[in-house]
């Protein structure tokens, strides 16, 4: 199973096909071209290509459920 953590494109190279996404620990490149996504958006890579984009209030909410299930074995 992937899982697909929302990141927020911050950069965008080689005129759109790359994005630099940062998942706030982290930048990483993906490739934009199946989305298109744009600076400032919020998007979800699997596999390291952007498979889709999400409201920033989907995104915030799915961080939050992630965080909350990430520390459920403390």
């Amino acid at each position: 199973m992937c899982l697909a953590i929302p990141g927020k494109v911050v950069e965008l190279k080689d005129n759109g096909k790359i994005a630099i996404v940062d998942y706030g620990s982290e930048k990483r490149k993906a490739d934009n071209s199946l989305v298109k996504a744009k600076v400032g958006e919020w998007v979800l890579v699997q596999f390291k290509m952007v498979v889709d984009k999400l409201s920033e209030a989907d995104a915030k909410e799915a961080l939050k459920v992630w965080k909350d299930a990430s520390q459920a074995g403390d």
